[in-house]
């Protein structure tokens, strides 16, 4: 699996971590098995009773709802921009520790 397609699958999955609740229960176990278990078409139309046509659609037609919605409540960008906030102030932290730790060590030679 290229890099490209791992990204995609692991936006879908986090997509689905947030606004799979708000999938209907046919959608949200569709999609489930197909991201989360894993499944090919073949087994999810087996075990749902359905097409592989079907279910195909269903997975498309599921993650276009769940990529509006992130379109309209940003719930994952927000999340995204509070980790970059995070890391930017804990890098800033760091900086802050060794100058303090250096001036510690400046005061203790006196």
């Amino acid at each position: 699996m290229d890099l490209d397609r791992l990204q995609a699958r692991q936006i879908n999955v986090e997509l689905f971590d947030r606004y799979g609740p708000l999938l209907t229960d046919h959608q949200r176990r569709v999609l489930g098995l197909h991201l989360e278990q894993d499944w090919s078409l073949a087994e999810i139309a087996l075990a749902e009773g359905i097409s592989r046509a079907a279910v195909h659609d269903m997975i498309q037609r599921s993650q276009r709802t769940l990529i509006e919605h992130e379109r309209r409540l940003g719930l994952l960008a927000e999340a995204e921009a509070r980790g970059q906030t995070r890391n930017r102030l804990l890098r800033e932290l760091e900086l802050v520790q060794r100058k303090v730790s250096h001036l510690e060590a400046l005061v203790g030679a006196l």
